[in-house]
């Protein structure tokens, strides 16, 4: 690996490995398929830690010989999630070559079988019924159950599925499809003549909902809280800053303690780097906006955003240095005169010239960005759960380390003009279950007028 792993990484890697090969074994003498639950919260680096794995079977270590005929199939939820593990795989581990990682597209994927020494990413969109991946056509012999069965059957000794199971950005009815999708996989699925795959790894921030019902074998691997809030990988504190129920204006006013807040950020990390001798973190302002209707992008006045930004800052912001995520559109818009290009969020984080991303609903999935310190919401109430999972995305501390010397720069900061000190506590329970029940991170509610803390999670206690 490229990147020295953390103690409690190299514990979990470890015990991975470990749980992986007992798997393995368990099938070839029983041929009852394994199932590896790895369990750890937000933050915990669990891409990096299975990317780590992924390079002991292939190269060995000095417990396990090599395996380099080894087959591994990265299932998640979205195709953006997939793009950013490979990415991850790409920048992290140094001895898997580019051409190893194959996305498995529509249009072009057939094969009877899956080729030895490579790593396939796969979505569970890709796996739905309409899907051209799951038919037969005059160019294509083989549908994706039927190369995923004949891989089983044929190569079972050598064939890892890892489930990366992080239901991000959705909710409801989409979420319960990925789900039972994933579960295929684990219980097999008469319909699609697929049977439970021998060895599956699932990696999740809470485990019950991925192993439900399942009769497999399960070993488990378990990261605990306590052990990434130690490492200094996340932040010490949420902030979550909402206005008192008489506040008049109350949208604009909270987007202007949100700029104040990021440009106090902005000097701070400036000041800190520059004493440090550290390359600058260049921190992101993060800004949720409503859908359009009709022909507008937005129902919410950009222009009017963009403005009261940099009235409160002192910025005149230049080309990339603004961006949005929206989906329907990957055009440049001009928002107060700048021209905002259009950007993946998985990339919104290596690009230091960012400083400001205007985004809808994306960026929930398939996107983890340190760099973002401060974020506005001008979502409603109701969004409590996706208001959540965006949380569960910014906590990562740009540094990986805790900031001694300046307590600012070791807390994110969420504004929330539409939420209450009761809907606030519902973002909280909803990043609660979201992440595993056990968030490494402490959460505190704050009013924008008494600017007094209210304290939202409270640590278990620790009996020894």
């Amino acid at each position: 690996m490229k990147a020295e792993l953390f103690p409690f990484q190299k514990k979990a890697l470890t015990n991975l490995r470990m749980q992986t090969a007992e798997a393995l074994g368990s099938y070839r003498r029983t041929h009852s398929p394994q199932v590896v639950s790895f369990t750890a919260p937000t933050g915990a680096g669990k891409t990096i830690i299975m990317a780590a794995l992924i390079e002991s079977i292939y190269f060995g270590d000095e417990v396990y010989p090599d395996q380099q005929n080894a087959i591994f199939v990265w299932l998640s939820d979205s195709p953006q999630l997939n793009e950013q593990s490979r990415q991850k795989i790409d920048l992290k581990a140094d001895k898997i070559r580019l051409d190893q990682c194959v996305t498995i597209t529509e249009d072009s994927f057939d094969r009877e079988v899956l080729e030895e020494g490579h790593i396939y990413f796969l979505n569970t969109q890709k796996l739905g019924k309409g899907s051209n991946l799951t038919k037969h056509s005059d160019s294509r012999q083989y549908t994706i159950w039927e190369t995923l069965a004949n891989t089983a059957r044929d190569k079972s000794d050598r064939l890892y599925i890892i489930i990366d199971e992080a239901h991000r950005g959705m909710q409801g009815r989409e979420a319960g499809r990925a789900t039972t999708i994933m579960q295929k996989f684990l219980k097999g699925s008469p319909e699609d003549r697929l049977n439970a795959m021998p060895v599956v790894i699932g990696m999740s921030a809470t485990s019950e909902r991925l192993v439900e019902g399942t009769t497999s074998t399960i070993h488990k691997v378990v990261v605990s809280a306590d052990e990434v809030r130690a490492s200094g990988l996340l932040k010490d504190r949420i902030v979550i800053t909402y206005p008192e129920e008489h506040s008049i204006n109350k949208d604009m006013a909270v987007l202007q303690a949100a700029a104040d807040d990021w440009k106090q950020k902005w000097d701070h990390w400036t000041q800190y780097c520059r004493e440090q001798h550290y390359a600058y973190v260049n921190p992101v302002l993060v800004i949720q906006v409503l859908n359009g209707t009709g022909n507008q992008i937005s129902d919410t006045d950009l222009d009017d955003c963009l403005k009261k930004i940099e009235e409160r800052t002192g910025f005149r912001f230049g080309a990339g240095e603004v961006v949005h995520t929206f989906g329907q559109t990957t055009a440049s818009i001009t928002v107060n005169g700048v021209d905002v290009r259009y950007e993946e969020p998985s990339r919104i984080s290596e690009d230091r010239n960012i400083k400001v991303v205007f985004f809808k609903e994306n960026l929930s999935t398939g996107w983890d960005c340190p760099r973002a310190e401060t974020m506005m919401s001008f979502r409603r109430a109701k969004d409590a759960t996706y208001i959540a999972q965006l949380l569960g995305r910014m906590v990562r501390t740009p540094m990986q380390m805790r900031i001694q010397v300046d307590e600012v720069l070791n807390d994110v900061h969420l504004y929330l003009p539409y939420f209450d000190a009761n809907t606030v506590k519902e973002v909280v329970e909803a990043l609660q279950s979201t992440e595993g029940g056990n968030i490494p991170t402490d959460v505190y509610g704050e009013s924008l007028d008494s600017k007094t803390f209210d304290t939202l999670t409270i640590r278990p206690t620790v009996h020894r």
